[in-house]
């Protein structure tokens, strides 16, 4: 199967959050500001591309990622992730604030960590692909990035 766009949807998904990062600190006049541009930007790109890559290109995202054959169960995880990037647009468009995405981006925190320790698994109890170490590294950079931005926004609130 044709790999190609997966792992070019993985690199988008990091492009979004290092953009989220740019954009932070270009935009952001503070560091409340600067965290609730971070969340939007992660979220959406994380969760929203990861989202897309499970209904429309699943076949191959098993591929990169090592699991059996998709199913039902990945479209509805894949739906998951689109409500959650799409709810993180509502609360940028109707300006619910910084709550709202610390709480997304806390959703989809705890639930990439969760994915990284079953990638972890599979690798340990199936077979090792470079998702297998991958997933896991890039999610813990992600927690690091996050704090730095959600500690910095609560220190002024």
């Amino acid at each position: 199967m044709n790999t190609k766009i997966n792992r070019f949807l993985e690199i988008l998904r990091w492009v979004g959050v290092f953009l989220g990062i740019f954009f932070a600190f270009l935009w952001g006049s503070g560091p409340l500001q600067q965290f609730n541009i971070f969340a939007i930007f992660a979220v959406v790109f994380v969760a929203g591309l990861t989202g897309i890559e499970g209904l429309f290109f699943g076949k191959s995202a098993v591929e990169v990622s090592g699991y059996d054959q998709g199913s039902a169960y990945q479209r509805q995880s894949a739906f998951n992730n689109l409500a959650l990037a799409i709810t993180a647009v509502l609360a940028l468009l109707l300006r619910w604030g910084f709550y709202a995405y610390v709480s997304l981006l806390m959703v989809l925190l705890i639930f990439l960590t969760f994915s990284a320790i079953n990638h972890f698994y599979t690798g340990i109890k199936e077979k090792f692909v470079p998702n297998t170490l991958l997933r896991p590294l890039l999610v813990i950079l992600l927690w690091i990035i996050s704090l730095y931005f959600l500690l910095s926004a609560l220190g002024t609130i």
